[in-house]
């Protein structure tokens, strides 16, 4: 067991990042943009007309990568979860991200959502990571870049009750919301059923989803629908996820983005490229979810997986290695 929570570590962030990096291209955009301007996408492909990365080449990577690599070495640096630790990495991050223009002119890091945006620079002006977080938080940033934490927990073999202390400590910092905590609660779980393969993921997923019916009911229902009818093909997912909505706002809201992640998995039988060029094709907030997916899939694969061709085609690839390779080292000090 050791050996394959390791070898998951050691390959987790550059399988985020190759995930955030195939889905930078289609963020934000409908399914029938992506048709137009890409076809069908089944490799890493440059981005065109990205209003945050609109130079760059493929293989470019957004803050799910940015903000996984965070938590993996605030984990190093600290030995362990330190919110302190965290909140001083999350800090240099920002000072280290090229700004860009808010709507309302504010400049803000590129690519970095709001919610973490306010609450990094909330804890620069001096306050608490515990009094942090967005009041009204429910976008994804934290279930983006928590894997490495998970992976941490399964191979410290913390138990249940401070992993889940640890999540909320995590999630307020940012995203001070009980559908935040809930989704970052889940999704831990969720990443410690595919490392440890003691109970199916998609039983976590279910009793999960039943515990929250009464507070969050349309939420419990996206994620049961995604695990008791997940989709087959990618004309499904764009059927049940993409069409009829507004804009393409679609899988930005965290309960929704685990749905999306968990049909996905489910549906590609946990193949990492099916499930990351689905998510992908879906648009929407495509790098998110397949960052997550990837990350699904080496756990579940204890990282013993059919790697990408153009994989060494990702920003910073030998980095995300080493990177990797510190936290399997750091985390088996323990």
């Amino acid at each position: 067991m050791k050996e394959k929570l390791h070898t998951a570590a050691e390959e987790l962030l550059p399988a985020i990042a190759y995930g955030d990096a195939a889905g930078v291209p289609t963020e934000g955009k409908s399914t029938a943009e992506i048709q137009e301007v890409y076809g069908e996408i089944t490799e890493l492909r440059e981005p065109v007309a990205h209003p945050f990365f609109p130079y760059e080449g493929r293989g470019v990577t957004s803050d799910d990568t940015q903000l996984s690599v965070v938590t993996a070495e605030s984990l190093v640096a600290a030995g362990g979860f330190s919110l302190e630790a965290l909140r001083d990495a999350h800090i240099e991050a920002y000072h280290q991200t090229p700004l860009v223009p808010r709507k309302n002119g504010k400049p803000t890091p590129r690519r970095w959502g709001g919610s973490t945006t306010e609450a990094v620079e909330r804890m620069m002006s001096g306050v608490s990571p515990l009094e942090s977080g967005q009041k009204n938080g429910g976008g994804n940033g934290v279930v983006m870049k928590m894997a490495p934490l998970a992976l941490w927990h399964a191979l410290r073999e913390v138990d249940q009750q401070t992993r889940q202390e640890q999540y909320d400590l995590f999630t307020t910092m940012t995203h001070d919301t009980d559908i935040a905590r809930v989704c970052t609660r889940l999704h831990g779980e969720v990443i410690s059923a595919l490392l440890k393969d003691d109970i199916p993921f998609d039983e976590v997923v279910r009793r999960a989803a039943h515990d929250m019916r009464e507070d969050f009911p349309r939420e419990s229902e996206l994620l049961l629908r995604a695990i008791d009818s997940p989709c087959q093909d990618a004309a499904s997912l764009v059927e049940r996820y993409a069409a009829g909505k507004s804009g393409k706002r679609y899988g930005f809201y965290v309960p929704e983005t685990l749905a999306i992640a968990y049909d996905i998995f489910l549906g590609s039988e946990g193949d990492m490229q099916t499930a990351v060029y689905r998510a992908v094709n879906l648009g929407g907030d495509s790098d998110s979810t397949a960052s997550i997916v990837a990350a699904m899939a080496v756990c579940q694969s204890g990282g013993v997986y059919d790697k990408p061709h153009d994989i060494g085609a990702v920003q910073d690839i030998d980095h995300l290695y080493a990177t990797s390779a510190k936290l399997a080292a750091a985390a088996l000090k323990g």
